[in-house]
């Protein structure tokens, strides 16, 4: 959901922006509109089904369903909290129907932040994890699925200049994050047989307790999807100049 935060903002303020889609500018505010903000949450909403099925020309992925070849995580929190893992065929489910709960946004400084809800989202994948989850030792590959309702994330950051070939752009600049989970449920299959036994000690260890389980792995959360968050973000910013995302007049 980052990429949509940073994507409406940037949207918001190109007014007759040029290098955007045309079927994208009736969703654009006027830099110094007195109700900014409100018409950034209009044009959330009525460019939603853009956001879900991806935006091809910006290179902007669909959210929904919103799927990942790949991704990698080794993080230590602690002794009791380290992961290394790689999950392959990523796919969630469910963020068309998130829910604007707080928006602030500054147009001149290119500035903002974000509270979204996601009431309940489907996850799948597979994966291949070793370390130490507090009691639980990880050493598991197969197959993942999940389901989790009420997540919310938090955002507050903004977007920084850079020239190219003489040209400025935008990217990301300081970018704070929290991710909150309400529940969940998750279910292992492990690949080998023999060792379903290690993948339902941690599918139930994490159901008997999962507001536990992730308050402990958040920080790792946090932070792999911030670092991809960056990546995808930036690519998106350098397709377009600064002047046309956020044009003086």
């Amino acid at each position: 959901m980052k990429y949509l935060i940073v994507f409406v903002c940037a949207l918001v303020v190109a007014v007759e922006s040029r290098g955007l889609p045309k079927y994208l500018r009736k969703f654009a505010c006027a830099r110094y509109d007195p109700e900014y903000e409100k018409c950034i949450f209009r044009s959330f909403e009525n460019s939603r089904p853009y956001f879900v099925k991806g935006i091809p020309e910006l290179g902007f992925p669909p959210l929904d369903p919103f799927e990942l070849p790949v991704m990698s995580v080794d993080r230590t929190i602690s002794d009791l909290v380290n992961i290394k893992a790689v999950l392959r065929n990523v796919k969630m489910t469910g963020a068309r129907n998130t829910v604007i709960d707080y928006l602030k946004a500054d147009a001149v400084n290119g500035t903002g932040e974000i509270r979204l809800t996601i009431p309940y989202c489907e996850l799948e994948m597979e994966y291949d994890v070793s370390g130490q989850l507090l009691s639980i030792p990880l050493e598991s590959k197969g197959f993942f699925q999940g389901n989790f309702t009420d997540t919310q994330l938090y955002v507050k950051g903004g977007v920084k200049r850079y020239l190219k070939d003489d040209v400025e752009y935008f990217r990301v600049g300081k970018l704070d994050s929290k991710i909150t989970v309400g529940d969940g449920h998750i279910s292992l299959l492990a690949k080998n047989p023999e060792l379903q036994f290690g993948a339902n000690l941690i599918s139930d260890f994490y159901n008997e307790n999962p507001r536990r389980v992730m308050d402990a792995v958040n920080p790792i959360f946090v932070e792999s999807s911030n670092e991809l968050f960056r990546v995808v973000m930036d690519q998106i910013l350098a397709t377009i100049p600064a002047k046309e995302w956020l044009p003086e007049n």
